[in-house]
């Protein structure tokens, strides 16, 4: 019968981060494309109003984005 020995973690764990990319949809084409904006998951309920804008890689337009706009990249 052959026994196995582990060796204990030589680094503790991380947790999982919880920095998030701001993702919003084009208008014109409906494609998810990021703000260039990250936020710390748990933050971003209590954050006050948030826009922004950005230029569209799929359209090229330039487009604003409020709060409710965004969905949170996982």
């Amino acid at each position: 019968m052959n026994h196995f020995l582990f060796a204990p973690p030589t680094t503790p764990r991380k947790a999982p981060s919880t920095l998030r990319r701001l993702l919003v949809r084009c208008p014109a084409t409906s494609k998810l494309v990021a703000t260039g904006e990250t936020i710390e998951e748990p933050l971003w309920e209590g954050t006050a109003k948030r826009t922004g804008k950005f230029t569209c890689p799929h359209c090229a337009k330039v487009h604003p984005w409020v709060k409710k706009d965004v969905i949170l990249a996982r």
